[in-house]
């Protein structure tokens, strides 16, 4: 028997509840039209795993190429559906109002804002840090293509946290990128997003999101900087 409630709090519009529609066995929120259901993953049909239906209103243009193969447990589908924000969001976002971002509730989210005692404005899974060839160019938070693999030297692997004054990545030992005017660059790409520090011959990539996980992290950086912002595309 299938639950009844997928998810208490949207995470999409965080406004409704995700429950389910017996009448079409699908879930979905009444607030913004979010609809999901049980979905096979590579040909193989998994219970638990769910897919993306729709996103309701406004355009997701980095989101629709990635829908059709998105099957993820709930856990899992919660994260990534907290990033997925519409392009005129994305938009605002670089251009400097945070207040478009919706708040974080994970329980590692908790845990890093007691530690820093800093807001988290985002989460993204199972990111590889790496440090790879500097950037170059203007910085944007729009993907240009999949992160250019040459060279590249792997460091560690952990969630990335974008908070008040830093990018976090908690592992054996802690990544943290501070959000100042240190900062020469970022750019995100179809798979990964990279940042650029003044006086360092090597660019920080973080690498196996979505592409709308990376144009959030990029987006938010724009964002914090104003120096980056008049750069960006």
């Amino acid at each position: 028997m299938k639950q009844e409630i997928l998810y208490d709090e949207c995470p999409l519009c965080v406004q409704g509840q995700v429950s389910l529609d017996t009448s079409t066995g699908r879930y979905g929120c009444d607030r913004c039209g979010l609809t999901l259901q049980e979905r096979s993953r590579l040909g193989i049909f998994r219970k638990g795993q769910f897919g993306v239906v729709s996103l309701g209103q406004g355009q997701y243009s980095l989101v629709d190429p990635v829908l059709k193969s998105l099957s993820l447990k709930p856990e899992r589908l919660e994260i990534v559906l907290g990033n997925m924000y519409p392009d005129d969001a994305l938009a605002q976002i670089a251009a400097g109002n945070l207040e478009v971002i919706r708040p974080v509730r994970t329980v590692l989210a908790q845990i890093l804002l007691e530690q820093l005692h800093e807001t988290c404005y985002f989460q993204v899974q199972g990111l590889r840090e790496a440090h790879g060839q500097p950037l170059t160019g203007a910085s944007s938070y729009r993907p240009a293509g999949p992160v250019p693999r040459d060279g590249l030297e792997w460091q560690k692997q952990g969630n990335l946290f974008g908070t008040t004054k830093h990018l976090v990545l908690p592992s054996n030992t802690f990544t943290f990128i501070r959000l100042d005017r240190k900062l020469a660059a970022v750019q995100a790409f179809t798979d990964g997003v990279a940042l650029q520090r003044k006086g360092e011959d090597y660019a920080t990539y973080f690498v196996g999101c979505y592409p709308h996980e990376a144009a959030l992290v990029a987006a938010f950086v724009l964002g914090k900087l104003p120096a980056l912002r008049g750069e960006s595309s």
